[in-house]
């Protein structure tokens, strides 16, 4: 929209004088010098609070435009003289729309959601998929011929709530509210291309961040001369993007936030993980990663290297899934973690082994799980025979290192890992766990750890895909039972009375292998 500048120093002095004397909330006073500067009406300057129909819309988006000359005809019946001209440009300029018999209703409230659906429609109907209306408990209520219209408004920042977690779709809107959404238009479509938003309190802030971050964008530039106290507002906003983190993990593809304040101005920029932008440096070459699976198998591969770039090309993973996923590979002797860009997979030693140290281990991991399957399975047995004979020799052949109760200073860190049980035959939860895993992946059964607590104990067991279905086996406990048969081969998700773990997790996990 064109600004209208006042054109002399009269004129400034009596829309001033007259605004004054208006009650307008402090949250707008932005706007309300922006109504001055734009010359809009008295009617509108000296009542904020005011109820806006849809004559008066009319005029204010033509006023915000500098009153151009209006040469089409008017295209309804019933508007009157004062609301001709304004009314016609609104229309001509795909704004505004009558009722379909040929009437406007001029005198007609205009709802917060239709006042939306008035700017959308004048900004050409852009694509609002990208953006959301989560966060807001009335989010039901915005009409389907409004929800593009509000989702762009709410999603580009036009538009806050009447509360921290409101819209009001359906309740009409006030002067103040419509003058605020003309100025934000005007800014975002200005040379800067900054878009400014007027704010009052961190719940303002915190709802712009959250909407920016939900629609993988850069929030706007908040005028902070309203806030009640800005002596520690860069460590207050700081907060407010963890708490975003830690209400919303599935946002951490933001992984970062530089914060920039002066002259009244708070600017937040999200740094964001390429494979939910789709912006990976020039020339950027890495493995494409499409799954937990593939993700989980990239790093296997990759062990003897500090580093492994990757390109996901799957952008509803969620980070906190991916890294959990990498836990599934280095054996406990090197992690597995997504670099801070998600670019790239890291990998670290434990236990303060060098790398060669722990890929040392993992190799004589290697060899023990192929020599144990030469000696235990043989080709005419059935998946489950050969899932049957590797769960005996695991479950007969190790057995539990109770210095994890008695004396857990001393218990060495291999008795967690496939290591332990497959070389010393001695073992806790965690290295019979991993051993299973090695022993039914070699022999072309898909396993997974799965940890949670058994009782109020924390505990390690399995998940496996064996005949066709995902099965739970629980080693440590079924340890020397094979003579009796075991309690926890093969079993449900309803045969774990004593189990808790993250189902969610454990379905999303299981879901990529198959």
């Amino acid at each position: 929209m064109a600004k209208k500048l006042i054109s002399t120093l009269l004129s400034l002095v009596i829309l001033t004088a007259a605004a004054s004397a208006a009650a307008w909330p402090q949250w707008a006073d932005s706007a309300r010098i922006w109504a001055e500067q734009n010359g809009l009406s008295d009617v509108f300057l000296q009542s904020p609070d005011m109820l806006v129909t849809r004559g008066q819309t009319a005029q204010m988006l033509y006023e915000a435009a500098g009153s151009p000359a209006v040469s089409a005809e008017l295209p309804f019946d019933d508007v009157p003289e004062a609301y001709a001209a304004p009314v016609t440009w609104a229309a001509a300029n795909g704004f505004v729309q009558g009722t379909g018999d040929g009437r406007y209703y001029p005198d007609s409230l205009v709802t917060r959601q239709e006042f939306a659906a008035i700017l959308y429609r004048g900004a050409g109907s852009p694509d609002a998929s990208s953006y959301t209306l989560a966060g807001y408990t009335d989010q039901n209520n915005v009409a389907g011929w409004a929800e593009n219209a509000m989702r762009w408004c709410v999603g580009t920042g036009l538009m806050n709530g009447r509360a921290a977690d409101l819209l009001a779709p359906e309740g009409a809107i006030i002067v103040s509210e419509a003058v605020m959404m003309l100025q934000r238009a005007d800014q975002d479509g200005s040379e800067s291309g900054e878009q400014t938003v007027s704010v009052s309190s961190l719940d303002e802030i915190k709802t712009q961040l959250t909407q920016a971050v939900s629609a993988v964008r850069q929030p706007p530039v908040f005028s902070v001369a309203f806030l009640a106290d800005t002596s520690n507002l860069q460590i207050d906003v700081q907060n407010l993007y963890n708490a975003l983190l830690s209400e919303h993990p599935e946002y951490k593809y933001a992984y970062d936030m530089q914060i920039d304040y002066a002259n009244g101005l708070l600017r937040c920029t999200f740094s964001y993980m390429p494979y939910r932008t789709g912006d990976y440096p020039a020339g950027f070459q890495g493995e494409n990663v499409a799954s937990l699976q593939e993700l989980i198998q990239t790093a296997w591969t990759h062990l003897a290297e500090e580093s492994a770039p990757i390109r996901i090309t799957n952008p509803d993973l969620t980070v906190d899934d991916m890294n959990r996923a990498l836990q599934q590979a280095g054996g406990s002797y090197i992690l597995c973690q997504l670099s801070e860009d998600g670019t790239a997979i890291t990998f670290t030693p434990q236990n303060n082994l060098s790398r060669e140290q722990a890929l040392e281990h993992l190799s004589a991991i290697e060899r023990l799980t192929e020599q144990i399957i030469t000696e235990t399975v043989t080709p005419e047995m059935t998946e489950t025979q050969k899932a049957e004979a590797l769960y005996t020799y695991l479950t007969e052949n190790v057995l539990y290192d109770h210095r994890y109760y008695s004396d857990r200073a001393n218990m060495p860190y291999d008795s967690q890992t496939a290591y332990g049980a497959l070389h010393d035959h001695l073992a806790i939860c965690g290295g019979y766990a991993q051993a299973l895993q090695s022993l039914f992946e070699k022999a072309g059964i898909p396993c997974y750890i799965v940890s949670g607590s058994m009782g109020s104990e924390y505990h390690m067991w399995n998940i496996a895909y064996l005949d066709g279905a995902w099965r739970f086996f629980d080693p440590t406990s079924d340890r020397g039972r094979a003579d009796y048969w075991f309690n926890y081969f093969g079993v449900a998700a309803d045969q774990l009375t004593r189990y808790t773990w993250n189902t969610a997790w454990v379905q999303r996990l299981t879901q990529s292998a198959v």
